[in-house]
């Protein structure tokens, strides 16, 4: 009989490491920032957005734009430092460290939505952070891929052991690619507005 079982490339094989080893650290991050809310005495100090990177949403009345600002601004200052970080060969463990602080971030925001709301805070979590906070998330993961990517090559070309003349499409490509991330952040942010104006009455006011 023959094979019909389908033959991944190195190539797959390790984007798929890298890809799980990224998500990996957002999970770390989740899991630290929520010991660390535990731990803390202070838990007003998290509503700041320093802190939980606008995932937090609050029962008093926001507008739009109030709404749509501290969900983009935090993830596209993510993606525009991943961006530049793809021009340094050796800023893997900066990029690594972003990941772990978003992921600890909304760690801290759920623990807190759940500290304030109780059982409530479960639904609070479930329908508005964790929507915008996985399509964020995945922006990030494949951002830092990206960075990752350019910044080895990158370490190749100025160490003198890349021959590749295709420097000029590889750069664009990069642009294109982060054009498209920021564009999926875009689409997130109005997503995440659409499910606060609908739910904050419903959930957080009740």
């Amino acid at each position: 009989m023959k094979n019909n079982g389908i033959k991944h490339s190195e190539e797959d094989i390790r984007r798929t490491r890298v890809i799980t080893l990224l998500f990996s650290v957002i999970a770390v991050g989740v899991l630290f920032g929520t010991l660390f809310f535990r731990g803390a005495s202070d838990k007003s100090i998290f509503t700041s957005d320093l802190w939980c990177h606008g995932f937090i949403k609050f029962s008093y009345e926001q507008s739009v734009m109030d709404v749509f600002m501290r969900s983009v601004s935090w993830t596209s200052l993510y993606v525009m430092m991943l961006f530049l970080m793809g021009f340094c060969c050796i800023s893997q463990p900066l990029q690594m460290l972003l990941l772990f602080m978003r992921g600890c971030a909304l760690g801290v925001s759920v623990s807190y939505i759940y500290s304030l709301y109780g059982i409530r805070g479960a639904l609070v979590s479930v329908f508005m952070i964790l929507p915008h906070a996985v399509m964020t998330s995945v922006v990030l993961v494949f951002a830092a891929r990206e960075a990752m990517r350019c910044s080895n090559l990158y370490l190749l070309y100025v160490s003198g052991k890349n021959s590749d003349s295709t420097d000029t499409p590889q750069l664009k490509l990069y642009f294109l690619r982060f054009a498209v991330l920021m564009a999926a952040i875009l689409v997130s942010t109005l997503l995440d507005c659409v499910i606060t104006y609908f739910l904050t009455d419903k959930l957080l006011m009740i």
